[in-house]
């Protein structure tokens, strides 16, 4: 895939696709990571001569307007961190053209969007007119790349087209891990459904070293291992793949030998966090590595009473000397909260697009660049 640096800015219209899809509450927005992570993009395009037409999306509006899923909070963010104005507008109408930076609204409120519709990919691709010449495309929204909509696959087939700073980093990082990792390589994965991670774990299994299982995904092993989890959440579907997996990983896959349960009057459990033993073991293995994975929550880290594994883990990893990298919403926003992301070598901003990367899947928007 072609990169930014190597594209010719000066004068040009560009549309940057990005990912801001930002966890939101009233109007306010509660983690603007997303936001700062693709600022060298659009600094690196304003200060090579190019003027930007930015879009983006927020949510699941279905195609339809939606007001709470307006992304006007985040072009104010926007203007603040950069200190430069960003002009708003909906993402089919007219603007200023002499504007540095135009945020367009969002663009799921359009159904064409996820229908990955050419025309309206056209129509978007159209906007980048100056003097008769079309301009450039920049996709810098690694987290919604596995997706094939209309600003991210479709827009190619018009314009120049290349990958962000953003993007070529991810890439870089989850490219690192699935083709040369230094060794040992540990892999953490937890979450609810094992079904959105058993492609990520056959996969890794092939090149780590150890995988380390927890939450739901453990849970789901543990019963195919034969073993009580009795009332705690697992993924009934995938019990026979996880029992195969297991026969197959057998010296591999590393499953917590205690756990914090929350017991109830009729004398069955519930597991919520990985216990003191499991911690010290997965410290152990992750601290001794010199690559490590994680992605997905080891318990239920909403609550404060079952944190410790995270923060465990979260700690392991900033003492490790290697490549660290960590990928998904809820395990990204739980270290980044608890301050515990200062040594972590990359912070991806992908979650489920992150995982089938790693799992070998072709993400549209990266194959579209590649054309």
């Amino acid at each position: 895939m072609k990169l930014l640096q190597e594209a010719n800015l000066k004068g040009k219209r560009v549309f940057l696709r990005v990912d801001f899809n930002v966890p939101m509450k009233d109007g306010v927005i509660k983690d603007d990571n997303r936001i700062v992570a693709v600022l060298p993009t659009i600094k690196s395009i304003i200060d090579h001569g190019g003027k930007i037409i930015l879009g983006a999306h927020l949510g699941r509006p279905k195609g339809q307007k939606n007001p709470e899923l307006s992304l006007w909070p985040i072009a104010n963010r926007l203007s603040e961190l950069m200190d430069l104005k960003t002009s708003f507008s909906a993402p089919i109408a007219e603007y200023d053209l002499s504007d540095n930076l135009t945020m367009l609204e969002n663009l799921r409120f359009d159904p064409w969007e996820e229908a990955n519709d050419a025309e309206f990919a056209k129509e978007l691709a159209n906007k980048t007119i100056t003097d008769d010449e079309l301009g450039l495309y920049v996709n810098d929204a690694f987290a919604v790349s596995h997706r094939a909509n209309a600003s991210v696959e479709a827009i190619t087939k018009f314009l120049p087209s290349y990958a962000g700073l953003l993007l070529q980093k991810e890439v870089e990082n989850l490219t690192k891990i699935i083709e040369n990792p230094e060794h040992p390589f540990v892999v953490i994965i937890g979450g609810v459904k094992v079904k959105d991670k058993a492609g990520v774990i056959a996969k890794l299994a092939e090149q780590a070293d150890k995988i380390l299982l927890g939450g739901g995904v453990a849970n789901t092993f543990i019963k195919a291992n034969g073993q009580n989890i009795s009332n705690s959440v697992y993924d009934e579907d995938m019990l026979d793949a996880c029992k195969a997996m297991l026969d197959k990983y057998k010296e591999k896959i590393m499953l917590p030998g205690d756990f914090v349960k929350e017991p109830d009057e009729n004398g069955t459990f519930k597991i919520l966090d990985i216990g003191g033993q499991a911690r010290t073991d997965f410290a152990n293995a992750i601290k001794a590595a010199k690559t490590v994975f994680w992605n997905g929550s080891l318990g239920d880290s909403e609550d404060s009473r079952y944190r410790g594994g995270m923060t465990s883990i979260a700690k392991a990893m900033n003492e490790v000397d290697g490549l660290t990298v960590i990928a998904g919403g809820d395990t990204v926003g739980f270290v980044k909260k608890a301050g515990l992301d200062k040594n972590i070598s990359f912070i991806s901003t992908g979650g489920g697009a992150a995982l089938e990367f790693l799992a070998g899947e072709k993400l549209p928007g990266i194959r579209a660049l590649e054309r």
